[in-house]
């Protein structure tokens, strides 16, 4: 163990099984306020810096976030969109690479504060705002809980010719909340001890494989063979949106509070990000069955040596693992809204989460037309365009109109403002740019143009959440008091609003 200003934590990286001791003894430490409340109400709304888990502990949860058969999938649907190799991987580095852009900033936001995503909405937003926003981080992660879900049966049926696909698509929907009953203790534990290792051997192998025994069948550009055409800008959305978590804040608010801090682990990250989404362009390439699961059954014979039984594990670890940061989302967006309750339990809102997922797999999978690109892009644009406003407003305001919201304390219902005028129409005008963009909408509505002619729309989006945000803040302080305009909580002082400080837990402890 070493000792730092912010109280004891692990080496950044593991050394050794001692490191690896200490790590288990302090996650069992902390599991009773992880299953309790995870930091994720008003009432214990911030991570004590003494709680900050070490840099690799996010090497291995995130490499589990974008690894796996689900990022073969966006190699197959580039493959069968008419495109080279070549294309996928700059598509590929594009698209994360914009992804890595937004991130940055939303993992700064969190591990300044000690916050989630949800909770820090109540300063920023009002209790208008906060529940719109809590709304979209509620219901759009639920999307890809359900297609997540039943990838994992459809890989199953592949394997053994299962079936029922429906019905365990459902069932397994709602069964993969199980580690985020534990909070982030449970979900981080799950993914770097039983998951990280396995999955980065068998990328490793796959791809070592395809380029040394088959590098002459992988040249060319294959026909296009998808009725969903995929050209060049749709793909970079889909990899944003399939690289997309939009709340990072949730997660970071447990890493260290420096910005630099978090790009190693996005960096490690985008390595498995990118050769899982060859792999799968690979195995389109070189399969004979243009089927999904026949291609996930070629990719076991070819890769693992055709022992399904260690397919069978890799999927189920892998798919649970992501399902974990989907569910672990909407869970801290439900805390936000219900978890205040003095008789309520974090369980309870799991458990009403599950079933949220239910219903989600059975809409995305079995009644949305390509549902997968639509939870893609509507979540790579709803939550990030709402975390580049609450970036704007922490770290910039300051600066450009001495507007201080200090983010030290999380203000119960009773003393959240009512609404920040300026933030909740920079964030729809934005999210209705981005569905209308992406073609998005129910039942082709304003579907005006081809999907491909707006360009990288969630960048295009958040932009303009953000750039708007500030010119409708520079419109409101022109008529003096900003208080109520900008929805600031009751727990703010009128003297400590116009100020340059950037005030947050980090800074509090610096001080």
């Amino acid at each position: 163990m070493s000792t730092g200003s912010d109280g004891p934590h692990l080496d950044e990286i593991a050394h050794d099984v001692e490191d690896l001791r200490e790590d288990l003894a302090f996650e069992r430490a902390a599991l009773d306020e992880s299953v309790r409340h995870d930091y994720s109400t008003s009432d214990t709304g911030i991570v004590p810096l003494d709680r900050r888990r070490p840099m690799w502990h996010f090497m291995g949860l995130w490499t589990t976030f974008v690894a796996g058969f689900s990022y073969m999938f966006v190699g197959f649907e580039l493959h069968d969109g008419g495109n080279s190799l070549a294309k996928p991987i700059g598509s590929t580095l594009l698209g994360y690479g914009l992804y890595v852009a937004y991130a940055m900033f939303g993992s700064y936001l969190g591990s300044r504060t000690g916050q989630t995503h949800a909770l820090l909405t109540r300063s920023i937003f009002g209790l208008i705002g906060s529940w719109i926003v809590s709304a979209f981080i509620l219901v759009a992660p639920l999307g890809w809980v359900g297609f997540q879900a039943n990838l994992l049966v459809n890989l199953w049926d592949g394997f053994y010719g299962w079936g029922t696909i429906f019905t365990l698509t459902l069932l397994m929907a709602g069964l993969m909340i199980f580690n985020n009953l534990f909070g982030f203790t449970g979900i981080s534990v799950f993914a770097r001890y039983l998951v990280t290792p396995l999955l980065i051997l068998w990328c490793i192998y796959l791809v070592i494989k395809g380029f040394a025994a088959d590098s002459g069948s992988l040249g060319g550009t294959p026909k296009v063979t998808d009725a969903f055409n995929h050209p060049y800008w749709v793909g970079v959305v889909a990899v944003i949106g399939f690289a997309m978590w939009g709340n990072e804040p949730d997660i970071w608010r447990y890493g260290k509070p420096r910005f630099w801090w978090a790009l190693p682990t996005y960096l490690f990250s985008a390595v498995w990000f990118v050769l899982f989404v060859m792999g799968g362009w690979m195995m389109a390439q070189l399969s004979s069955d243009a089927s999904e699961g026949g291609r996930y059954n070629f990719s076991v014979h070819y890769s693992l040596f055709g022992a399904f039984w260690l397919a069978w594990i890799i999927a189920t670890l892998s798919q649970i693992a992501i399902n974990d940061g989907n569910y672990y989302e909407s869970v801290n967006a439900g805390q936000n809204l219900i978890g205040g309750w003095s008789r309520w339990r974090r369980p309870l809102t799991c458990l009403i989460v599950a079933g949220g997922g239910v219903i989600a797999a059975d809409l995305v999978n079995f009644h949305f037309i390509n549902g997968w690109f639509k939870v893609a892009t509507f979540l790579a644009i709803t939550v990030p365009c709402a975390t580049v406003i609450m970036a704007v407003d922490h770290f910039l305001l300051p600066r450009l109109f001495r507007i201080s919201r200090p983010l030290t304390k999380v203000p119960s219902w009773e003393e959240t403002g009512l609404i920040n005028v300026p933030a909740v129409a920079a964030l729809l005008a934005a999210v209705f740019f981005g569905v209308t963009g992406t073609a998005n909408w129910p039942h082709g509505w304003i579907y005006a143009t081809p999907q491909n002619s707006w360009g990288p729309v969630p960048l295009e989006s958040w932009a303009l959440a953000g750039v708007l945000y500030i010119v409708l803040v520079a419109f409101a302080h022109s008529f003096g008091s900003v208080r109520d305009l900008l929805g600031f909580p009751k727990t703010v002082p009128d003297e400590l609003i116009p100020s340059e400080a950037v005030a947050d837990v980090a800074t509090l402890a610096g001080a």
